[in-house]
């Protein structure tokens, strides 16, 4: 008699819950998971903690966005995205005389992620300038400077970052060549459209020197 009832609930379950054209052959107890739009979820998640100054809750959201999306070019945007919020902490240490080294080093853990940006996405300029600010706070911009002029000819895209450095010392004449010549050999990248603004940008500053 038990046996019966039950029987007859799991029918009447089947009925009410399985719509009438439910393919039980193609039915999957799991959902898919569309790790792009994961990503982006938690991505636009540490955006709202950062833009709420909740800086730890924006890394850890950040940090699960790379990890779920780790090879993509908008995976660019996820470390520029936690280089931002790492070299304001950094710029916070900087200030606050406290100790830069080990885990807790943020100025370097920014310039590991504005590089690792780049080398997911070489076309943006903001990463590039964001990259010096973690140079200038770590304090290697000399040398990183002297990295990319001896490494030009081995990638081009090494001018960019040691013009900017440039730029940032007051050596103009010498980045605006290296930028010209940048966009000259390269004029149909998109980078290069934004090279021109800095170009026109030190002529302005030389300008205002005079």
């Amino acid at each position: 008699m038990k046996l019966r009832f039950r029987i007859t609930l799991l029918i009447l379950f089947c009925l009410v819950c399985l719509p009438s054209n439910a393919d039980l052959h193609k039915a999957s107890i799991v959902e898919t998971i569309d790790a792009t739009k994961a990503a982006q979820f938690h991505n636009n998640m540490g955006t709202f903690y950062y833009n709420d100054k909740d800086y730890f809750a924006a890394i850890k959201e950040y940090r699960i966005a790379i990890g779920i999306n780790p090879d993509s070019q908008t995976t660019a945007t996820y470390f520029n995205n936690l280089g931002k919020v790492y070299l304001l902490l950094g710029e916070i240490q900087v200030k606050n005389g406290l100790p830069l080294q080990g885990w807790d080093d943020f100025s370097k853990m920014a310039q590991i992620s504005f590089e690792e940006a780049i080398l997911k996405d070489c076309m943006k300029l903001e990463y590039y300038q964001n990259l010096i600010k973690a140079y200038k706070l770590t304090g290697v911009m000399n040398q990183k400077k002297e990295y990319f002029l001896s490494n030009k000819d081995k990638n081009v895209f090494n001018v960019i970052p040691a013009a900017l450095i440039l730029s940032e010392q007051g050596n103009i004449q010498y980045a605006n060549m290296l930028l010209d010549d940048f966009v000259v050999q390269n004029p149909d990248i998109i980078i290069s459209n934004d090279l021109k603004k800095i170009i026109k940008q030190n002529l302005e500053k030389v300008k205002e020197d005079l």
